[in-house]
């Protein structure tokens, strides 16, 4: 007996009632699984606003050099702690979270792994605390621009910020 052969007997043994039987219960697949999906969406779509970025700004970058600071704040609306743990920018190689600290009586800048965000508060990112530094400008950045960052948290959500650059006179401390 050949391989088609088989095939057509085979098919030929499922009945017509047997398919038939089967209709409703891939009907009803179809229509519980948006149902069951639905919740998941509504929970990442209200997990994607747990976390809210205001005031962002990046600073102007000093002449001939390919690096600068992006400063904003990260405000919690959530039962649960976050934590700010990478993001990108639209305009260099690398973005990295980082520290600036007292030690020994020097203030030291330093990368952080993460930067936390109390739940039901804020943490703000500014000159001589925590900052974003973007490293590898693709060109110079001037007062009047806009940075596009995107900012991921520790439980894969992102937020999209768009900050516009300041002049480096007169900046905040």
């Amino acid at each position: 007996m050949t391989y088609h052969n088989r095939w057509t007997r085979c098919v030929a043994a499922v009945s017509a009632a047997t398919i038939t039987r089967f209709i409703p219960v891939l009907l009803g697949l179809l229509v519980a699984t948006p149902l069951v999906a639905t919740p998941l969406v509504a929970q990442a779509t209200a997990q994607a606003t747990a976390v809210t970025v205001r005031e962002a700004w990046v600073r102007e970058a000093a002449a001939g050099r390919a690096v600068t600071g992006a400063f904003l704040i990260l405000e919690n609306t959530s039962d649960a702690a976050r934590a700010l743990v990478r993001g990108k920018a639209s305009v260099g190689d690398t973005l990295e979270l980082h520290e600036m600290k007292r030690e020994n009586g020097m203030m030291r800048m330093s990368p952080v792994p993460r930067i936390d965000i109390p739940a039901k508060g804020s943490v703000a990112l500014r000159p001589g605390g925590y900052h974003l530094m973007l490293f590898g400008l693709k060109a110079p950045l001037a007062a009047g621009d806009t940075v596009r960052l995107t900012l991921t948290f520790d439980d894969g959500t992102t937020a999209q910020v768009k900050a516009p650059v300041r002049p480096m006179q007169g900046m905040p401390q």
